[in-house]
């Protein structure tokens, strides 16, 4: 059983998500920029944890062009770094990680711009966020 991924990434009118498991994307969304309730991010990562049954690896994407979002986010969440249902941490951004996974927006054409949400949960789980 592949572990579920979810990364966040705030932004000015957004924050995006993306959940996967192994190479598939269960899902994708564009909710409002920030969580209206503290524990909102972490309810959702933990209602993901129990429904496919494994914990779940959370990253918040921290680029240069967002990291204002991405902080405001974490505070939001309250730096609640997880527990037995997820663990959540930081995540930078590639440039050229982007541009090869562009695939990953072809597979739920509806919902594009998502690609370097993908290169950033592969970053992450090739240890390339440490």
């Amino acid at each position: 059983m592949n572990r579920p991924w979810i990364v966040w990434s705030p932004g000015p009118t957004a924050t995006r998500v993306m959940v996967t498991s192994g190479e598939q994307i269960l899902l994708k969304a564009r909710l409002s920029p920030g969580p209206s309730h503290p524990r909102a991010a972490q309810w959702l990562m933990e209602a993901i944890a129990l429904w496919e049954g494994a914990p779940v690896r959370g990253v918040i994407s921290a680029d240069a062009e967002h990291g204002t979002y991405a902080k405001r986010f974490w505070d939001a969440v309250g730096m609640d770094l997880g527990g037995a249902l997820y663990t959540l941490g930081l995540a930078g951004a590639e440039p050229a990680a982007r541009q090869q996974l562009s695939f990953f927006d072809d597979l739920v054409p509806e919902v594009e711009g998502f690609c370097d949400l993908a290169a950033i949960r592969i970053t992450e789980a090739l240890g390339g966020g440490r």
